[in-house]
């Protein structure tokens, strides 16, 4: 691959400094604040190689054009500061482009090196870290939980009494959870989509004072989780929750490792993702894009800081990187689990990955989609898919940082943005998504 990992020049080493996290992973998303028209240029920077001509990789340079457009119109709205965006296709990087600005108080033009917040997008990498565990005989799908995490074991499901609001008894699990059910989203935890139930009700309460002070563990956060009923029955329904969060600390106690450990060996080290943490280290938080929210009659407002060195490691949304770090994670999962001779899973498990395992997921802003482990899959012939090859699979974050791969096309493409999710507002999502396919697909298909 094209791709080089590489130090920064403003990059001093390691020095020590306690790494960047972000705030616990069931808070909010992000990114907004009043944009300036100076913030409405899209600026190209060189990749550390040059890039093949589109034509070269059978791409059309008017239509990737349409990516840079797209963006330049949501500047334009005010609808984004700035952008980061990527397409890559049979292991070559074609284009790789900052767009706007990183930081609308200081006016910093974005950089294609900046760092930004994943959150769900740390999903993938935690599923690849599981799947690696299964590899080596430590794991495998049909494990109980509570094999790892005892506190899981008879577990209890919060059922509601008809006729009576706010009333419920438990039941017991009708069998315990799995591995498969936490990297499906099927373990029974509180989650979307929304419900008002006694489950949820009881979530908020064991969860709140720990969610705002900020001051646990992963450890401690999944104690406390396990002291909740669950919203459903282990394997029963999809509900995009804490499952990944738990999913890390099982990783945790398989590997005898703190995650932010556990994922170096595992993922970052042997694929070259140096600028890939849970913890910004001192020297590279400049780099970090900060979030904003479109709020009705404001525009873009800035949100809060993430924490730049909480206890808390989540699986679920913790990790910081670049465009091009995630562009090596990416193109491994492409290339069936190998990048540059470094083997980080077989191509079995990668197409386990990728192989629906939840047909149609019942959120309204993932149509046409099925879901593997930790992704998101295409339906083929689903006329409500966004556009696109059938099998085409990927992921997104609460700040609308999103990528997807498309293995019969040989395409990966990514968007690095610090702007709070919406599941009401997709345009910047879907929007570039479609420019990003219909640059590669002369007659792209839904």
């Amino acid at each position: 691959m094209n791709i080089k990992a590489t130090r920064h020049a403003g990059d001093a080493g390691d020095d020590g400094e306690p790494p960047l996290c972000r705030r616990d992973c069931l808070a909010r998303l992000a990114l907004g604040s009043a944009m300036m028209m100076g913030a409405c240029s899209t600026a190209t920077v060189a990749p550390p190689t040059p890039p093949p001509s589109p034509e070269v990789m059978d791409l059309s340079s008017e239509r990737l054009a349409g990516i840079d457009a797209f963006i330049a119109r949501m500047q334009l709205e005010n609808k984004v500061a700035g952008a980061v965006t990527l397409l890559a296709r049979h292991g070559k990087l074609v284009s790789l482009k900052a767009h706007g600005l990183a930081d609308l108080a200081t006016q910093r033009a974005m950089r294609v090196d900046d760092l930004f917040q994943l959150q769900s997008m740390t999903k993938p990498i935690a599923t690849v870290a599981a799947l690696q565990l299964m590899e080596r005989g430590l794991l495998s799908l049909s494990d109980s939980v509570a094999r790892f995490l005892p506190e899981f074991a008879d577990m209890q499901v919060a059922v509601a009494r008809e006729g009576a609001p706010g009333d419920f008894h438990t039941t017991p699990a009708a069998r315990p959870m799995t591995i498969a059910d936490l990297m499906t989203h099927r373990a029974g935890f509180v989650g979307l989509p929304p419900r008002d139930t006694p489950a949820a009700r009881l979530q908020r309460e064991a969860l709140g004072g720990l969610l705002r002070n900020r001051d646990f563990t992963l450890e401690q956060f999944v104690a406390r989780l396990a002291t909740v009923p669950l919203d459903a029955q282990p394997g029963a329904e999809f509900r995009y929750g804490p499952a990944t969060i738990v999913l890390g600390r099982v990783i945790e106690v398989v590997t005898g490792q703190p995650l932010d450990a556990a994922l170096q060996t595992g993922v970052f080290t042997p694929l070259g993702m140096n600028d890939t943490f849970f913890r910004v280290p001192q020297n590279k938080r400049s780099r970090v894009v900060p979030a904003y929210a479109l709020r009705p009659g404001q525009g873009l407002v800035r949100l809060p800081p993430d924490d730049m060195a909480p206890k808390f490691l989540s699986a679920g949304g913790n990790l910081f990187s670049t465009a091009t770090d995630y562009l090596r994670f990416c193109q491994m999962l492409l290339n069936e689990g190998e990048l540059d001779g470094a083997r980080i899973l077989s191509g079995r498990s990668v197409a386990l990955m990728r192989s629906p395992q939840v047909e149609n997921i019942p959120l309204p802003f993932l149509p046409g989609q099925s879901f593997g482990l930790g992704v998101a899959v295409r339906n083929a012939d689903d006329p409500t898919a966004w556009l696109g090859s059938p099998g085409t699979y990927g992921w997104s974050g609460g700040y609308n940082t999103y990528f997807r791969i498309d293995p019969r096309e040989q395409v990966v493409f990514a968007l690095f943005v610090q702007l709070e999710f919406s599941p009401r507002e997709l345009e910047l999502q879907h929007g570039f998504h479609d420019a990003a396919v219909r640059a590669y697909l002369p007659a792209p298909t839904r």
